[in-house]
Parts: C-alpha cells; structure tokens; sequence
C-alpha cells in the first residue's frame, strides 16, 4: 500500500506546480514540473487530453526513461459492476426490486424468473458503474526528484488578430481551451509561423470541430506581452505574468505599440490608356517590431473603416493594409500617339482631402518596351512611382513608352 500513496501524493505535489506552455496555432507544448519517486510513475489523463496528445511527443525530461506502458481502456459494459447486487426499477406506479445476474446478457432475477431488460426506469445502488478506468502511462526510468512531463496536445491553440485605432496597434491573442478544464499556467509562450504537425492521436480519435466549448471563460491573469525573438522562421511572443484559461476562449493582448500609419492610395496594374484610373485606399506603417501575420481592423478618427489581411512582417518593414477602392481616389490620363508603336502619357492626381496621402504607383509595361521619363524608378516589369501629395494638391507625371518588336 505505501508505493500507491506516494505515488499519489507525488502526483498531488506535481499538480501543484506550475505548468508551462508554448502555444501554436493548432496545438501546444504542455510541460508540468514534477517531484518524481524512485523507478516508477503513473500518470492518469483526462480522457479528453489523452485523445487530444500527438503520438510520439510525450517526454519526461529530467531522468533517464527505460520504457512506458500506455494504457487506453477499452469502454466497460457499466452493468458489470452490478452483477449480483439489487437494482430497482419503476413500473405502473411503484419501485420493484430485482437482482442483475449477468451484465453480458441484461439478464435480471425478478420474483422468481429471469427477465431480459427490465421496463421502466432503472435505479443503481451506486456510481461504481459510471466511472470506469481512464487511461494511464506508467513510465519507469533511473533516478528520482525534479523532473518534467511534456507533451503535445491539440486540445490548446491560439489565433490572433490586431486592432490598429488612431495609431495605437495592439495584437489580441485569442486562446482557445478544449481540453474540458481550467488550466493555470505560469509561463506561456505564443508561437507565429508555419509549423507542420501530422496527422494522429492516441486511441484513433479524433476530436471533432462541434465538440468545442465557447463558454465563456473566467477573466485572464496576464499583463501584456514580450517580443523574445524568432526561431527557425517563426515568431515567439512570452505572456507576462500567471495565466488562468478557462474552458473556451480567452483573449488577452499580447503587442502594444504606438504607429503612424499614414493613408495610402496604390495602384498596382498593367498599362492601361483609359482616362481615368482607381486607387485602392488602405495606411502604411512601420512595423515596430516583429508582427506575425493577423487580420487587423482599422479604426481612424472613432470610425471603423475595415478590416485588411497582414502577412508576416519583421521589426522595421514596411506594413500596408488595403481596405478597398476610395471613391476619390482617382487619376486622369492623356494617352498621344506620337508614332505607330511611340506614345506620350501624361497624369495627373490630385488629393481632394484635408489631410496628406502617400500616393504609390506600379505600372506593367507590354514587352518589350523602353521608357522615358524624369523622376520613374524603372523596373524590369515598368515603372514605380512613389510620393506624397498633401491636401488639396495635386501632381503631375509624364513619359514616353515605346512598344518594340518582338
């Protein structure tokens, strides 16, 4: 009986530590410090984190494993826990008494005779029955003390979006829990970026989409959030402070910084001799520190005025996010021809508005072709254009395309 009730009570004291985790999108690194016993230790999961683990990822770091046994009991047939004790059940108006004789058969001994099932309402004496054996890994390995469980589950995940309101930026991290518990974690990071995971769980199941819990979770504890650096291609942001999450969701920020975005016209397009183009309206910023790619939803002036897809951008990059066509956005354009494959371009735009718009302009040039014009950075594809135009003004460009023969 004493090697049951230390191990008992060195899972009690390993539950009382806290737990880390690093969070990717679609799953996490659970690792819970533990206060092994010598040689052996079970560890008995719920059975919802034990069908959410991802096979070949359970590790107990800190001693030298020898072997695990892991165990996933087969679902028992819950009258066989009653064989031989009375049940009651309640037919045409009152409670009888019967004895359950075999649980493979439903076979019941009432006044005399064997009856198959019994009608009505059936009461059991007790639970015993409904809580069968959940599964369990006995690991056995040299040594003993501090050690550390880790594993991967599919039961945590983050996604992210940002707000951008009148310069303030702020990264929301919405953290989702369906492994049916709270979890009290006192150091997580989140992880941005494309990291693959395959395809398998324990017991050949796999949890379904409809199964997730959305109530709502009690408040979270962390405050705010640190960049701490990019590893293999993806973006590591730490949580400050404990974090208690909920069954469900909880969203707490994680990046919080000052901007300047400034508006943008762009237009991204092949040349064309229509005398008037459309803009796409949007803002520039300078990301001001590693940003991993998110919706983000604009406010200006206490207005919301859309929401634009951020890829993955690094500290100092430029940062565009593109809300669709402003209505005065337009340029006009004088297309002469000069000679039969010679034409002269002229345009002119102009910021009707109050306040300055950085004007960006790309055009794709049939090929092959020269170009000829001040103030153009010419690429292989065209020509680009970049300036700012402040209120009220307006600005004109001109060159000279000249189609050649292929």
């Amino acid at each position: 009986m004493l090697k049951p009730l230390w191990m008992g009570a060195m899972l009690l004291l390993g539950a009382a530590l806290a737990q880390e985790a690093t969070v990717y999108r679609g799953f996490a690194e659970l690792r819970q410090p533990l206060n092994l016993p010598p040689a052996e230790w079970v560890w008995e999961p719920s059975e919802v984190l034990f069908q959410s683990l991802v096979p070949g990822t359970l590790r107990m770091l800190g001693v030298a494993e020898r072997s695990r046994q892991i165990e996933s009991p087969a679902q028992p047939n819950v009258l066989a826990a009653y064989v031989g004790k009375e049940v009651q059940f309640y037919w045409e108006g009152e409670w009888r008494r019967a004895v359950l004789v075999s649980a493979e058969q439903n076979l019941y001994l009432y006044e005399g005779r064997y009856l198959v099932g019994l009608p009505g309402t059936v009461a059991y004496p007790d639970t015993s029955g409904f809580n069968p054996p959940g599964p369990r890994v006995v690991f056995r390995y040299q040594g003993a003390g501090a050690a550390t469980l880790a594993y991967l589950t599919r039961g945590l995940t983050w996604s992210l979006h940002y707000t951008l309101d009148d310069g303030e930026l702020v990264g929301w991290a919405t953290l989702e829990n369906r492994l049916g518990q709270t979890l009290r974690l006192g150091r997580v990071e989140l992880v941005a970026g494309r990291v693959p995971l395959l395809a398998g769980v324990y017991g050949g199941l796999v949890s379904r989409p409809e199964a997730r819990m959305l109530q709502a979770p009690p408040a979270a504890d962390a405050d705010e959030a640190a960049f701490v650096g990019e590893a293999a291609g993806t973006y590591r942001y730490r949580l400050l402070g404990d974090l208690v999450l909920g069954p469900g969701l909880t969203e707490v920020p994680f990046v919080r910084a000052r901007v300047q975005p400034a508006y943008l016209w762009r237009l991204q397009a092949a040349f064309s001799a229509e005398r008037e183009l459309a803009f796409m309206r949007g803002f520039r910023f300078t990301a001001p520190e590693n940003l991993a790619a998110g919706v983000v939803s604009v406010r200006q002036q206490e207005v919301f005025v859309g929401q634009a897809s951020m890829g993955d951008t690094a500290k100092s990059y430029p940062v565009a996010l593109l809300l669709g066509p402003d209505p005065e956005g337009r340029a006009t354009r004088q297309v002469e021809q000069q000679a039969r494959n010679r034409f002269r371009v002229t345009t002119r735009i102009r910021n009707p508005k109050a306040y300055p718009v950085e004007v960006e302009i790309q055009e794709r040039m049939p090929q092959p072709f020269t170009l000829e014009g001040e103030g153009l950075e010419r690429i292989p594809e065209g020509y680009r254009l970049r300036f700012t135009l402040p209120p009220g003004q307006s600005r004109t460009y001109s060159y000279t395309l000249t189609l050649l023969q292929r």
